[in-house]
């Protein structure tokens, strides 16, 4: 390397360090929104099969890995017959964050289409379990949504689905009047799969802001930033609050530099009327970064021992939104995602263990 080289990699080292050392690092004591805040969700409603499989499993499916994919009914039989599933549940991304955010003692009502089956009865249970009003309907004539998730042993998951009832959704399934009883419409990124998803969620956004009412992007999957992405676009830019993976967030805005997602984020939270209230961005073991208030506050990552990733992004933004809609600091906001994360990252599924709840006490009362 010759001396101009050498000098050029100096100088850009030391635009990265001086633009960090730039930056507004939060103490996290700030609260974002003293709330309390209510959510409306509307996703797909799934049956969920859960199964550890070998790499050579994903390989042969010919599907990107960690992706969500749709797959024939002959597939999805195929699959059935050849993993043996050790978990069953029931949710989807935008369940699993309502779950997490009702946990917590949040208000929040979800909102699918299921089919004529017993998997529609074991959805409502499951989900409404831990408080999230279930406004869901049974489509005759329909099955329920299914999934296989496949995890690898680097803790990766895979999935496969069979669409059902929640496909099947549309404008005229929901009145636009539901928003007159809530804060925050929650778009998910998976649901502009079909014209009649896109109608129904085009829709929605109109309900909430129409009524002045304020909208969450939860960014879902990397899948639906790759097929999607100039319709997640606008959206993201109408949103007071915005979660994501930073591959999702790179890919959406263009930005394959961590530090430029961040500052860029920085300047859109900043002022007395900001674009956005909060940005979160996950970073697998990494943690996660907040954005808010033209600062950001690190978040550490859980440090458990990872078997099944599975439902662990939705579960953070559930349960951060809670704390940064409802009060808390945005430290302890990063505190109950952190023990609600690392609740569920040790073993496969998306149930919350017995001791979960003792640990959100001990968290809400801490100084």
């Amino acid at each position: 390397m010759n001396v101009v080289s050498l000098f050029s990699v100096a100088v850009a080292l030391w635009a990265s360090v001086i633009s960090v050392a730039l930056s507004k690092i939060a103490t996290g004591d700030e609260v974002v929104e003293r709330g309390p805040a209510s959510l409306f969700f509307a996703c797909n409603g799934l049956a969920a099969m859960l199964a550890r499989v070998d790499q050579s499993v994903i390989d042969s499916l010919n599907f990107t890995k960690g992706e969500s994919n749709g797959v024939t009914p002959e597939t999805f039989k195929a699959l059935g017959e050849r993993v043996n599933v050790e978990f069953r549940s029931h949710g989807s991304s935008s369940a699993n964050s309502a779950r997490a955010y009702c946990y917590l003692g949040g208000k929040a009502s979800f909102f699918t289409v299921l089919g004529d089956d017993e998997h529609a009865d074991l959805f409502d249970s499951y989900i409404g379990s831990h408080g999230v009003d279930m406004m869901t309907i049974r489509r005759p004539g329909t099955f329920t949504s299914q999934i296989y998730t496949l995890i690898t042993p680097d803790a990766e998951r895979s999935m496969y689905l069979l669409w059902g009832a929640s496909h099947t959704i549309k404008p005229g399934d929901l009145s636009a009047s539901v928003m007159d009883n809530y804060d925050y419409y929650v778009v998910n990124g998976f649901m502009f799969a079909t014209p009649g998803h896109v109608e129904f969620s085009h829709k929605m956004i109109e309900a909430a802001l129409s009524r002045g009412k304020q909208l969450i992007l939860l960014l879902a999957n990397r899948v639906c930033i790759r097929k999607w992405s100039d319709l997640l676009k606008p959206i993201a830019a109408k949103s007071a609050y915005i979660s994501g993976n930073l591959e999702e967030y790179s890919m959406l805005y263009g930005l394959e530099e961590p530090e430029k997602l961040f500052t860029m984020f920085e300047e859109l939270t900043d002022g007395e009327k900001p674009q956005h209230k909060a940005v979160i961005i996950t970073m697998g073991g990494d943690g996660a970064m907040v954005m808010f208030q033209g600062q950001r506050y690190f978040v550490p990552p859980t440090g458990v021992n990872v078997i099944d990733t599975t439902g662990a992004g939705d579960i953070f933004a559930g349960s951060i939104l809670y704390g940064l809609l409802n009060g808390l600091s945005v430290k302890k906001s990063g505190e109950l995602a952190r023990a609600m994360v690392g609740d569920i990252l040790p073993r496969v599924g998306t149930k919350f263990s017995d001791g979960l709840a003792a640990k959100i006490v001990d968290i809400k009362a801490s100084a």
